[in-house]
């Protein structure tokens, strides 16, 4: 084809996409108008430093090797007498999580690993059978409360598999008698040993693992959790738990979550004021973000700024940043009780806010992030930075306009 041949379509081809008559002034600047509302508006800039690995991810995978380490070696009394002083030592990592309780994560990995495969199949006999490499060795050490708490831990996690996010009612009579087998063990386990006598929160917290395999489980929910707590109540995820177990569609009631929020708050006030009631009530909302209209905004507020007081640290800024931005995130049709939360976001990010650490950010529930507007990454710690600087950008663009600059040190917060 000759450039004298295409002239017919080009001419054809503009008459498409030109106006039909001479466009006016006004035609004119409506479609600028037009054009730019198109274009998303620009962030302001955040200039943050980004803790690519935090103290507590790297505290958490060192102590996951060490049990893993020692489980694949099978020197098991190392492991429970490392598991044992650890838990009457209280150890606990950076963020707060317990020494032994990673540690038995580690040693009971390679065998779930084993096992998932046998749940994806499902062959049930298959996954029991991966379980008797460790279940051998509790006839050689029946005191070492440590080592039982790696079985049954196992036990609980496999039954866990085989339910997914079914309710138990809804799996089929097979997957049903698979997951009760499991719980059946963890819970003889459980009974043998006394969590106080031991003076082991492990112990608890297995107890606090095994409650749906009572007959009775509601009766017990809250004496169970309220021993784990009183154990171990530094260790803010024993609080979360308790929330979540709380819920209507769980094992609790409105009336029982606030009611318990509420005493924990009173039975932990020496370590973290009123920090207690939030504890609890962010366990329940980052799993049901509906339970917003069921909380106690001001008493919540409160407790924030009462952990923060205690917990000065980077990790618990991001934590509760990380919450009240992204799974709390503000925006229209939220309730006086969301939004006052959604809020906090600002005081948190300018008084507490010094570093990102991305690992908290990906992980912190997001219910109003669609496929659509959730931030592109090829891994977590890229989706969890580009969240942290989105919540970020978008929260402070209205004080800067669209060129503006943000920089977070240690002095504070800078806005330019």
């Amino acid at each position: 084809m000759t450039m004298i041949d295409a002239l017919p379509s080009i001419r054809s081809l503009t008459r498409r996409l030109l106006p039909t008559k001479a466009a006016t002034p006004s035609d004119v600047h409506d479609l600028i108008r037009e054009r730019a509302a198109a274009v998303p508006p620009m962030r302001p800039r955040v200039e943050i430093p980004v803790c690519d690995v935090s103290p507590e991810e790297q505290a958490l995978v060192a102590l996951h090797e060490r049990g893993q380490h020692l489980a694949r070696q099978e020197n098991w009394e190392t492991l429970c007498r490392e598991m044992i002083e650890a838990e009457h030592g209280r150890a606990k990592t950076p963020g707060l999580t317990p020494v032994a309780q990673v540690l038995a994560e580690g040693a009971r990995a390679d065998v779930l690993e084993a096992a998932k495969s046998a749940v994806s199949k499902g062959e049930p006999r298959r996954a029991f059978a991966a379980m008797a490499s460790l279940e051998i060795n509790l006839d050689d050490m029946p005191e070492c409360f440590g080592f039982a708490s790696v079985v049954a831990m196992a036990h609980v996690e496999l039954a866990q598999m085989w339910r997914g996010r079914t309710p138990l009612r809804e799996l089929s009579p097979q997957i049903r008698e698979a997951h009760d087998r499991h719980m059946r063990a963890a819970s003889q386990l459980a009974d043998r040993f006394e969590p106080f006598a031991a003076d082991a929160p492990l112990l608890a917290m297995l107890r606090c693992a095994v409650i749906s395999a009572d007959v009775a489980p509601s009766e017990r929910l809250a004496d169970d959790f309220e021993d784990l707590i009183d154990l171990d109540p530094t260790c803010p995820e024993h609080m979360c738990a308790f929330g979540r177990q709380l819920l209507p569609q769980n094992l609790g009631s409105w009336e029982a979550l606030e009611l318990q929020a509420r005493r924990v708050a009173t039975n932990t006030s020496d370590i973290w004021g009123s920090g207690g009631y939030t504890w609890v009530w962010i366990g329940a909302l980052e799993q049901d973000i509906e339970a917003v209209r069921r909380v106690d905004a001001e008493t919540f507020t409160s407790g924030l700024h009462d952990i923060l007081e205690q917990c000065r640290d980077q990790h618990m800024a991001n934590r509760l940043a990380a919450f009240t931005g992204v799974t709390m995130a503000a925006g229209q049709n939220r309730d006086a009780s969301h939004s006052r939360i959604a809020h906090c976001f600002g005081w948190i990010a300018q008084n507490h806010l010094r570093e990102i650490h991305p690992g908290l950010w990906a992980k912190a529930p997001a219910p109003w992030y669609s496929a659509n507007n959730e931030p592109e990454a090829e891994d977590a710690a890229a989706r969890g930075k580009a969240r942290a600087l989105s919540t970020l950008a978008s929260y402070f663009a209205p004080q800067l306009g669209q060129h503006g600059r943000i920089t977070f040190g240690e002095n504070g917060v800078e806005i330019v």
